[in-house]
């Protein structure tokens, strides 16, 4: 779950309006920029026992913990060479029932569907769907606070709504109707793929779920392990996810799974968290770990780095034109996030791109926000302030 660190930049890009939820899990869904205390978690679990294939990651019981040389291959699509873009237009989209904000959270590989929510008039939240220029309400069960979280290219949509008192319950969005997802008393689902693969959390646990009416498997995580979350899933069905707030952890499709390497500095222990993966290609952050029970900014040692990570290879790269960590990754490996200075930034190869806003954003470093990315990197889906400092939601158009 996300750290005191997680949620101060998240709680400066939503609305001012009170809410009854449990904060940690809502702003871990709400925002997926965090920057993280960071940690060192080296070597690799293969899993030994008999095998059970679910969603295209075979699940074996765990079994003793080894360090290969390199981490097990997955299957990938090859990203066709583009081009880095030049410079980009902004484009406000609309939000439904004159609702006094909203921003987009999650899309489509192919940046033909949004996903987010709105702020409406009288209060509280309200779950959105855009395609084609078009929003659209998306009635999740609950009254108080929810999102969808992200979208593939059929239109089926994943998020989560609080039932009752604290209490988020996982939903998914199908041809028109909600459903909730089987198999959990609470839980959240953050991501789908291509296939309708879905991964998530119970609270404690990461689930996947191979198809929306399908009951959840629990993805095996090294003895030892307190709570961990699944926060996305590729298209090969490679998953990746953060154990204990600090272990950057991938699992593989062919039933491994192994944390991430992080920056080796002087001796120096770090760690880490994973939050978008396409093709192979995921980023989050680390940075140099605190005392025994350190918890949050305040007791992380070191800035925060943002980090790119080829799953396939082990490949771990700093990335330095980003403040803490990158809001989005594509198929080629671009990146969107925040700049060092403040700002909506795109990073193609390296090619660093600013996003404009709605309006000057003055002293405002969070003002404009990109949350997502197309594949072909000309299509970028996000929030920024207008005059009057309310989010709304944008696109991007790159050319």
């Amino acid at each position: 779950m996300p750290s005191d660190f997680d949620l101060l930049r998240p709680l400066d890009t939503e609305p001012s309006s009170p809410s009854t939820v449990d904060i940690p899990l809502a702003i871990s869904a709400a925002r997926r920029k965090r920057a993280i205390r960071g940690a060192t978690y080296t070597g690799a679990v293969t899993l030994t026992v008999a095998a059970v294939t679910v969603g295209g990651l075979m699940i074996r019981s765990p079994g003793p913990a080894t360090t290969p040389a390199q981490p097990a291959a997955t299957t990938t699509t090859t990203a066709t060479a583009v081009k880095a873009p030049a410079s980009c237009t902004i484009e406000r989209l609309p939000v439904p029932d004159g609702a006094r904000a909203a921003l987009v959270f999650g899309a489509d590989p192919t940046g033909k569907f949004f996903v987010g929510r709105s702020y409406p008039k009288a209060g509280g939240y309200q779950a959105v769907i855009w395609h084609n220029g078009v929003a659209e309400e998306v009635p999740l069960p609950g009254d108080e606070e929810e999102l969808l979280h992200d979208v593939n290219t059929s239109g089926t949509a994943v998020g989560w709504s609080y039932i009752g008192e604290n209490t988020p319950m996982p939903f998914v969005f199908r041809d028109g109707k909600v459903t909730q997802l089987p198999g959990v008393s609470s839980g959240s689902a953050y991501a789908i793929n291509r296939d309708g693969k879905i991964v998530g959390d119970d609270g404690a646990h990461p689930l996947l779920w191979s198809s929306p009416s399908a009951g959840p498997t629990q993805l095996p995580v090294p003895a030892g392990t307190q709570t961990a979350i699944a926060t996305d899933i590729d298209d090969d069905g490679t998953v990746i996810g953060t154990l204990d707030n600090k272990v950057p952890y991938v699992w593989l499709p062919d039933g491994t799974h192994h944390a991430l390497r992080l920056p080796d500095t002087d001796g120096k222990r770090f760690e880490g968290r994973l939050f978008h993966l396409r093709n192979g290609w995921a980023v989050g952050v680390a940075n140099e770990a605190g005392g025994k029970s350190a918890s949050g900014e305040k007791k992380a040692q070191g800035k925060v780095e943002a980090i790119r990570w080829n799953v396939r290879t082990g490949e771990m790269t700093v990335v330095g034109q980003f403040d803490k960590s990158a809001d989005a990754v594509n198929a080629m490996g671009w990146q969107t996030g925040v700049g060092k200075q403040g700002g909506a930034k795109l990073l193609a190869d390296e090619h660093l791109i600013a996003l404009p806003g709605l309006a000057p954003a003055g002293g405002d470093r969070l003002a404009d926000l990109a949350n997502t990315l197309s594949d072909d990197g000309r299509t970028i889906g996000g929030q920024s302030d207008d005059a009057n400092d309310n989010i709304q939601p944008v696109l991007w158009h790159c050319e």
